[in-house]
């Protein structure tokens, strides 16, 4: 709009103090909204394999939905990140190991359209909408979303105590701000457990002087 003002094809820019919409936070999925959705899921079923996919390896769902079974060397999955075409290898924990040995090869990719290419993203995001639905958490104050996964992943790494850059090594974000921003929650819960837990031990020591 800037441009178009400068070669004067308009007078003003429509956007300019257009006031910024307030949208939520990505939320990363409580464990028992984690458990609803496993046992809603068909076993290999599309929906949990994306689910599986997510979880262990802390990637966004569309990068999910275009890994290829040779991506996969039984440990680690090759990613090429959609959004910041980083190039990244994730060590994939042993739940996920065991889970892909059980998922049927039918293409090349994980999640298979035909033999040669992958199942469309929309298609993914409407079957796990359909799970959604049935476990409650897709609309109202309820609400979670499959990007919640990799911060699900993410939290999940901080609540083990994994040092930053390390999780950041598993996420592929780029700055460790953003690393910090998807562990919050979490490196705050367990600073708090550390004071309140000092404080009760100083309190101890003490009373029994």
């Amino acid at each position: 709009m800037r441009h178009a003002i400068d070669l004067e094809w308009i007078d003003r820019n429509p956007v300019v103090d257009v006031e910024k919409l307030t949208g939520g936070e990505y939320e990363p999925w409580p464990e028992d909204k984690l458990k609803a959705f496993e046992a809603e899921c068909e076993e290999a079923s599309v929906e949990r394999i994306v689910y599986e996919l997510a979880i262990g390896t802390g990637q966004r769902l569309g990068d999910c939905i275009s890994m290829k079974w040779d991506d996969f060397d039984g440990e680690y999955m090759k990613v090429v990140q959609e959004k910041t075409s980083a190039k990244i290898q994730v060590y994939c924990p042993t739940r996920l190991q065991r889970f892909l040995e059980t998922v049927p090869r039918s293409g090349t990719h994980i999640l298979a359209k035909n033999p040669t290419q992958h199942m469309g993203k929309r298609k993914v995001q409407k079957k796990v909408e359909a799970i959604r639905e049935a476990i409650g958490v897709l609309s109202g104050t309820n609400r979670l979303v499959p990007h919640g996964w990799r911060y699900t992943a993410a939290t999940q790494l901080a609540d083990a105590s994994v040092d930053m850059r390390d999780i950041q090594a598993v996420t592929g974000h780029k700055t460790l701000s953003m690393v910090q921003k998807y562990t919050a929650q979490a490196n705050q819960t367990a600073a708090s457990r550390r004071a309140q837990t000092a404080r009760e031990q100083s309190r101890n020591e003490t009373g029994k002087r």
